[in-house]
């Protein structure tokens, strides 16, 4: 068996036969790294849920206040999605460079985010991070479609299945580090940090302003003091260690002078008139604002939620988070062997449609105090989410579009726009309405991202047949060979 048995596909040869390829190897090596990238990624993302309550203690803001930190996240997300889908295209040769910056920046500016005690730095903060993880979760994903172009449907799935692994351990390093609630007279203290405009427990006991009176907490209401930097900093070193990888993959691999894999070349897309592309990127632009909305007001306001309406513990409510965490994990490992069973479309349809009963369930569980359904339907609920995001960007690789760094922008713009409305909605909701805005808002946002889904499905069935055509990208190494190949023919090739 000669060298052209180890280039074969991987449908006609081994995963050992494969490996013997120096450059399926370097695939190989480069998608390993990338998997862990994305544990250090999803650490770094869903630690935020867990610590949200403890930031607002520590820069002294109540729960309206500190929802500006996730809309500055989001604010910052928006502007990193744009960059990263534009540069990712113009400087497809330093892709790698790229991500390795990013994934540093990305821990450093994770690293430093307790630490300040000033709200407004806070946010500021809060808003460098969201451009960085943003940009480093674009380029990821371009990075791994462009890889193993249309092999690729295994190995995103399993990407963001390791993605889910990280959001499983983030409320688990976070929890030891929580600040406690303590009581009064058997009374949780909570009650008086609602009355009050804020308060700044790191420095003790303070006067608030509650109808005109002075208000002083006592020693034995202040909650402790929290250690989450100490989360944050185990954190952070996942992102360093993931970015250190990179780089010295960075350094140690061959050039990529193209930019671009043979994968990437040999394959197939439509082409689209543009104002059908419009129609459709918009379309799924909403698909992911609304999914996307209910998925961070589960996750985000989970600790919120669960500790101020309902009266749990924080360490329950971080268990909560870790199981919630944990199906979505196990949703995604599931879905890296239903690809082989179901398309895109498919998958899409039942993840939605969980999504949206789940979330009706949770609210018949809350309104009748079943504790077991609250669990179970949040359980649910994140096995239906944890597909969306991942199978959404295969079903437009696969039946509608090239995902290029132009569409990658569109969805992660939409993912984060998103993050600037909603915090600053449902902070004002909870603030001066209910609690019970939680829930009401998610059944929301999930039906309308399962109608938005609906309707691009109905525009691809209808519009994609007749005005889209096939056009195949073929590799520029096999165009030379042909080239050669007909130039030696004509050579040898004797005048009659």
């Amino acid at each position: 068996m000669g060298p052209e048995t180890a280039r074969s596909t991987p449908e006609t040869v081994g995963f050992r036969q494969q490996l013997q390829d120096p450059k399926n190897r370097r695939k190989f090596i480069h998608t390993l790294i990338f998997y862990f990238s994305f544990i250090a990624l999803g650490i770094c993302r869903a630690q935020h849920g867990p610590a949200f309550l403890d930031l607002a203690q520590i820069t002294g803001s109540n729960v309206e206040e500190a929802s500006v930190f996730y809309t500055s996240l989001a604010v910052g997300g928006l502007i990193g999605s744009v960059f990263m889908g534009v540069l990712i295209d113009k400087l497809a040769k330093h892709r790698q460079t790229l991500l390795a910056s990013s994934c540093l920046l990305t821990a450093a500016s994770a690293c430093v985010i307790p630490w300040s005690r000033n709200y407004a730095l806070t946010i500021c903060i809060f808003g460098v991070n969201g451009l960085l993880t943003t940009a480093f979760d674009s380029g990821g994903n371009v990075d791994m479609l462009s890889t193993w172009g249309v092999e690729g449907k295994l190995f995103i799935q399993i990407l963001h299945f390791f993605y889910a692994i990280g959001t499983i351990l983030a409320p688990l390093i976070m929890e030891p580090f929580l600040a406690e609630r303590k009581l009064l007279n058997g009374t949780l203290c909570d009650v008086f940090h609602d009355m009050s405009t804020s308060f700044n427990y790191s420095d003790g006991p303070i006067a608030g302003n509650y109808s005109g009176e002075n208000l002083l907490l006592p020693k034995s209401c202040v909650p402790s003091e929290s250690h989450i930097q100490y989360g944050y900093m185990i954190a952070a070193s996942f992102g360093f260690l993931a970015g250190i990888m990179i780089t010295v993959e960075c350094l140690f691999s061959p050039p990529d002078t193209k930019g671009k894999t043979k994968n990437e070349h040999n394959c197939s897309h439509r082409v689209l008139p543009k104002w059908l592309k419009g129609l459709i990127l918009v379309n799924v632009g909403l698909f992911y604002f609304f999914s996307c909305s209910s998925i961070s007001l589960i996750v985000g306001y989970m600790m919120a939620y669960f500790v101020k309406d309902l009266g749990w513990s924080k360490e329950k409510t971080a268990n909560l988070a870790s199981v919630s965490w944990a199906g979505f994990a196990i949703s995604r490992l599931l879905c890296v062997l239903l690809d082989r069973i179901l398309t895109p479309r498919q998958l899409l349809c039942i993840s939605n449609g969980l999504s949206v009963l789940s979330l009706g369930g949770l609210w018949l569980s809350i309104i009748h105090e079943a504790e077991a359904g609250i669990w179970i339907c949040i359980v649910l609920a994140s096995v239906g989410m944890s597909s969306i995001f991942p199978t959404g960007l295969l079903y437009l690789e696969n039946d509608v579009m090239k995902v290029s760094g132009m569409v990658t922008s569109v969805v992660w713009v939409a993912g984060n726009f998103q993050g600037i409305v909603n915090p600053l909605l449902i902070g004002y909701l909870f603030q001066s309405v209910s609690y019970k805005w939680y829930i009401y808002l998610s059944f929301i946002e999930a039906i309308l991202a399962f109608v938005f889904f609906l309707s691009t499905i109905l525009i691809v069935k209808t519009l994609l047949e007749t005005c889209g055509s096939i056009e195949l990208q073929v590799s520029e190494e096999i165009t030379e060979e042909a080239f050669i190949k007909r130039s030696e023919g004509t050579k040898n090739s004797k005048p009659v």
